[in-house]
């Protein structure tokens, strides 16, 4: 038999003839199949390839932008860390300043009262210069809450703490400087001594009508 170079004439049987040469089609079959789609597995291949670098690469992403928002230990995020200055009263009573809080030199009191410039108590842990509570309305900088009796800090939005506000909670912030901010946010929702004044100048320093209104658009 010609067509088989290693199996002799006397040992083959009809099994044996029709496993060679169903084999030899299977063979002649893949490599047709695979002439004719050659280009489309190379695409679907390649294509494959890419998206699951792209995956990857998204989540690495993913896992650098996390590292850089979501607050450690001492909530300070790791991008702006060098950036963000050490506190000292000198530096506090600046930041205060620079915020336009009213009545800077009182301010720097009560931060210096409240934690002892961030070494009393929770302070450490919540960067709370000012024993703020977490509020549940008016905007704010925290970014999360210190349950007193329990000794932890939960974060989340004003949404997600909200249920937690039934107890006594303190504002957490990622650094001191955000909470200075709050408290100008605080000051400005709540005190309203400028406003007051300029309606006590429309009253008994101008006779002009509009008098009030046009110091609001001056200092707004």
């Amino acid at each position: 038999m010609t067509v088989m170079k290693n199996i002799s004439a006397s040992t083959v049987n009809s099994q044996q003839l029709w496993d060679f040469y169903y084999k030899r089609r299977v063979e002649v079959d893949l490599k047709k199949w695979y002439a004719k789609y050659r280009s489309i597995f190379l695409f679907l291949f390649s294509f494959g390839m890419g998206a699951s670098a792209m995956f990857l690469l998204a989540s690495a992403d993913s896992r650098q932008d996390e590292l850089q928002i979501l607050p450690n230990t001492n909530a300070i995020a790791m991008s702006t860390a060098e950036e963000l200055p050490e506190l000292s009263a000198e530096t506090l009573y600046s930041e205060i300043v620079n915020q336009g809080i009213a009545y800077p030199k009182v301010v720097l009191a009560q931060g210096q009262l409240e934690s002892a410039l961030l070494t009393a108590g929770s302070s450490k842990k919540t960067n709370n210069l000012f024993g703020m509570r977490f509020p549940s309305v008016r905007p704010t900088t925290a970014i999360g809450i210190y349950l007193q009796g329990k000794d932890s800090i939960i974060y989340g939005t004003q949404k997600e703490l909200r249920k937690y506000l039934k107890r006594p909670t303190y504002a957490v912030y990622a650094h001191w400087t955000d909470a200075v901010a709050d408290y100008k946010m605080w000051q400005d929702f709540s005190f309203k001594a400028r406003s007051k004044y300029i309606d006590f100048l429309s009253r008994v320093y101008a006779t002009a009508p509009n008098y009030a209104e046009e110091i609001r658009k001056m200092v707004d």
